[in-house]
């Protein structure tokens, strides 16, 4: 059987993109059949810091799905994630929400074991600590976690 790898860092095409803040983001963009359909997956172009988690950004379109139509789709959402400002800081530099809601992906902890989840909100490493502690000043508040597909 023969395992075929797809690198969008390698194989990707360069898509640059500036936020409503003017700052540059740097993607690889790449679109390849996965079992479920066609997977279209925009990396961003940057290191990976203690403190930085770089965007991964992806959508999941049927078989016969057209590539550019697809790739299009992609390139709004990767829009609308750069655009988003979820987190500001507040005093002591702990981080706050911007607007009462968070939006970012869940990431291991890269040890052997997951005793740690890390989040990565706007693109910034947020440990566990950090989250509780920008969660503190909500104590009383009702709140609605949601998992999300990525490809969603």
């Amino acid at each position: 059987m023969t395992t075929i790898t797809t690198s969008p860092l390698e194989d990707g095409y360069d898509f640059y993109i500036s936020d409503r803040w003017g700052k540059e983001y740097h993607f690889k963009v790449i679109s390849f059949d996965v079992p479920s359909g066609m997977l279209s997956l925009a990396v961003e172009v940057a290191e990976e810091t203690e403190v930085y988690y770089p965007r991964r950004i992806e959508i999941l379109s049927d078989y016969d799905a057209d590539i550019e139509l697809a790739e299009l789709q992609l390139k709004g959402k990767v829009k609308e994630e750069i655009n988003q400002k979820s987190l500001k800081m507040g005093e002591n530099c702990a981080f706050d929400f911007e607007e009462n809601s968070l939006s970012g992906i869940i990431l291991a902890d890269g040890g052997e074991r997951m005793s740690e989840p890390l989040f990565s909100i706007d693109g910034r490493k947020i440990s566990s600590q950090q989250f509780v502690e920008m969660l503190s000043p909500y104590c009383t508040f009702k709140f609605k976690f949601e998992i999300i597909d990525p490809t969603d």
